[in-house]
């Protein structure tokens, strides 16, 4: 097996075309790749984990051109099978191609940093004389009847979100209940962002929310030396995943599920497609519908709770290393090609 952006010709079974294939990919590159493949007697299949057909109708970020779009369909239609990462992704493109199969996103276990490879791994709290303090008050004031905000430790609880620089729309669904939860804690939690916003106009509706907004090493945004460093790096207790309920979203997989699942943050997701088929309400995450009361809902009781944090986190962890990762997964690439192929 070999992999590149070249194909010339080499005798193969078959020659697998990711996504796009290359940036300047065109009409013309793609028909002479096909022609290519066709003439040594090898399979064409073209592998896809996004709704790219709809993405051009909702996004004002990263849109594919009109030349892009005929490459698309062109793949679709010209490949002998297709794999997708999700089943309403295979449901969108059956107009396009019969032979479609579904192979669930995976991580590599090998990119992951090693304080995260033991999937019983859970958060660790150092409490110092500080946190002692802060215990003995509220003991104090439990004992008297004064009321108090639930603190959940003697840390600040970190709240993270991560993502391509596509999600503006989305932190602006969920804004006004990070605001809410920060005015009711203030100086018990901190939030941090990896990517997740494009616009500057997007930055000036955080003014009210302190944000550090974390940023990957030099090269640290391919991949391969990304997921390395968020896993060894990042000491996230709550993650988020707000996602609007589009069709480009319907059809999205699980895949920041299983980011955070390795960095070991009790995750809140927006309940719909992607996220419902794998993460179990209240025992590997936490479901919210699309609005700022449920949302507000999970981050007061996930920020007030840790011991929910941490069996969320346990039990995520669990499930990505037993079922998630490529040293469980990876016969699912090869049974794929080979039902496509046959």
């Amino acid at each position: 097996m070999t992999a590149g952006l070249e194909y010339a010709g080499q005798a193969v079974d078959a020659v697998i075309v990711d996504r796009l294939w290359r940036p300047d990919v065109s009409q013309v590159l793609v028909e002479r790749l096909a022609g290519d493949v066709r003439r040594v007697g090898a399979q064409l299949i073209y592998s896809i984990d996004d709704n790219l057909l709809d993405l051009a109708a909702e996004s004002k970020d990263w849109r594919p051109t009109d030349e892009q779009l005929r490459v698309l369909g062109f793949l679709l239609r010209q490949a002998d099978g297709v794999m997708v990462a999700t089943p309403a992704l295979r449901e969108r493109l059956e107009d396009y191609n019969r032979n479609i199969v579904v192979v669930p996103n995976a991580l590599d276990e090998r990119l992951m940093g090693s304080a995260r490879s033991d999937p019983s791994w859970t958060p660790t709290v150092a409490w110092g004389h500080k946190g002692i303090a802060q215990i003995r008050t509220l003991l104090r004031q439990a004992l008297h009847g004064t009321p108090s905000a639930p603190l959940a430790s003697a840390r600040r609880v970190v709240v993270g979100y991560m993502g391509t620089h596509t999600h503006d729309v989305d932190l602006l669904m969920v804004l006004p209940a990070l605001l809410e939860v920060w005015r009711r804690h203030r100086g018990q939690i901190e939030f941090q962002m990896i990517g997740v916003i494009a616009h500057q106009e997007t930055r000036e509706k955080l003014r009210g929310l302190p944000v550090q907004f974390v940023t990957p090493p030099p090269g640290g945004s391919d991949y391969l030396r990304f997921m390395p460093w968020f896993t060894a790096q990042l000491r996230w207790d709550i993650a988020i995943a707000p996602l609007q309920d589009t069709p480009f979203s319907r059809c999205k997989s699980d895949i920041k599920f299983l980011d955070y699942s390795a960095i070991g943050a009790a995750g809140i997701f927006s309940r719909g497609p992607a996220y419902e088929s794998s993460v179990r309400h209240l025992q590997t995450g936490w479901l919210a519908e699309n609005d700022v009361d449920a949302w507000s809902e999970a981050l007061e009781r996930l920020l007030s709770d840790e011991g929910l944090r941490r069996q969320l986190s346990a039990n995520a962890s669990r499930y990505l290393y037993s079922e998630r990762i490529l040293a469980r997964t990876a016969f699912c690439w090869s049974e794929a090609i080979g039902r496509l192929m046959e």
